[in-house]
């Protein structure tokens, strides 16, 4: 898990466009995986290039819901999902469905960003 945590700071640091990532978790407090994510991972995330931040399913904030039905954000069924958002181009850039433990996730953090990076490198 620790090489994961680098790769992603590695790639952050390194690609100055992804300065403007978050990573939104959509929760619901009767969401079993929802809870192993969260006494699992986000008591230890620290990566400070793409900050995590918890989405309550049914008390969404008022810029979620825009950004939602402006489709800046796809249609998601089901919790937990995990979306790589871009706040200076307000969309998502990229998403994990699911929670299936902690190096599952790291591995497709990881996945993630790369896909991104390869996307934007110039």
């Amino acid at each position: 898990m620790f090489k994961y945590a680098l790769i992603i700071i590695f790639v952050l640091i390194f690609n100055p466009k992804a300065y403007s990532l978050e990573l939104l978790m959509i929760n619901s407090k009767s969401c079993t995986y929802c809870k192993y994510f969260l006494s699992e991972v986000a008591p230890e995330y620290n990566l400070s290039g793409l900050p995590l931040v918890i989405i309550d399913d049914f008390d969404r904030p008022k810029w979620f819901s825009k950004a939602y039905k402006k489709k800046q954000i796809k249609p998601y069924r089901g919790t937990p999902i995990f979306i790589i958002w871009n706040e200076i181009e307000k969309n998502e850039i990229g998403r994990i469905i699911g929670y299936r433990g902690k190096d599952n996730f790291y591995r497709n953090l990881k996945d993630q960003l790369n896909i991104f990076i390869n996307n934007n490198s110039s």
